[in-house]
């Protein structure tokens, strides 16, 4: 188990020539992937490494910052520490615009796609809240496709974490910091389980809500969550709905090697070979609907509440 470091604020590792620059811990740096400065940098009580996404051993690669895939802050904190309105940087259209021709069918531009970020969804029933990612509207006249809660979810946690910061506190003080030395496997790995069980309650409850509103649900991860989530619904040989009423989409967001590595941020692309266009309330039930009777749980060794052992 190891992986490397990918992307440093911003600039892939997997270059040489042009050797990347350590950044001081706490700086006010912008980031590349969103409006405002990069928010590992500038945590107050303990920042930390840029680290935008690292490779797995097979060369994959897995975000570990929640705003590298698409960041969806509505504010952002100024020079003076005061929060202001976020834009939205060029990095953040180009994906949402890339989702857009995926899932929304004729004719439309750039113009006529809408969104509204961390929009709040009220729960009666507990007195809470949830948030959406973005709310997607698309405004072209006759749209067959309009109404759109979209989820993103690129990547999450790695274990042994001490191990990369480690790494790059190595890296940041060598007299002269090389990619070569910065790309180097370090003891830590990739956790997938924890990124989906983190989601699947709001994703169960925001689907349902939208559902039932007449809307429909786009959960844009990253290929390795998509390559654990889905041998758990395709038993079902769901129906692909992609030209018909499809309620629910999975959609895989992978690396872009259709190109030579130039230096800047990783590409980023719709993966075709990961998509699933079907019904919400069919997926869920696949996905709640998993193993079958197991009588011998129930058999073998056990201990009474006196201490005694009891075979069964």
């Amino acid at each position: 188990m190891a992986v490397s470091i990918a992307e440093y604020l911003g600039q892939r590792t997997d270059i040489d020539g042009i050797n990347i620059t350590p950044v001081a811990l706490g700086s006010l740096v912008p980031c590349p992937f969103k409006d405002g400065f990069c928010s590992k940098l500038s945590k107050k009580k303990k920042p930390n490494h840029p680290v935008c996404s690292v490779r797995k051993l097979n060369g994959t690669m897995w975000i570990v910052c929640e705003h590298r895939l698409c960041a969806t802050s509505r504010t952002k904190k100024d020079e003076n520490d005061k929060s202001v309105k976020a834009g939205l940087v060029e990095h953040q259209r180009d994906i949402l615009w890339e989702i857009s021709k995926t899932v929304y069918r004729g004719e439309f531009d750039r113009a006529q796609i809408v969104i509204n970020r961390e929009v709040e969804i009220p729960i009666e029933e507990v007195d809470g809240k949830y948030r959406a990612d973005y709310i997607m509207r698309n405004i072209a006249p006759g749209s067959k496709v309009d109404e759109i809660l979209l989820e993103m979810q690129g990547g999450g946690e790695t274990n042994k974490t001490g191990s990369i910061t480690e790494h790059v506190d190595n890296w940041s003080a060598n007299a002269n910091p090389t990619n070569v030395f910065l790309r180097e496997y370090v003891n830590a790995g990739t956790i997938e389980t924890n990124a989906w069980r983190r989601q699947q309650e709001q994703f169960l409850v925001k689907g349902n809500i939208v559902n039932q509103t007449g809307g429909k649900i786009v959960f844009a991860i990253g290929g390795l969550i998509y390559d654990y989530l889905y041998p758990r619904v395709s038993r079902a040989n769901l129906r692909d709905l992609r030209e018909h009423n499809w309620t629910l989409c999975l959609l895989g967001i992978s690396e872009d090697k259709s190109s030579s590595p130039v230096p800047g941020p990783i590409p980023l692309a719709i993966d075709e070979d990961r998509l699933l266009f079907t019904n919400y309330a069919t997926f869920v039930r696949t996905l709640t609907d998993q193993g079958g009777p197991e009588p011998s749980i129930f058999k073998g060794d056990f201990i009474s509440l006196t201490g005694d052992d009891v075979k069964l």
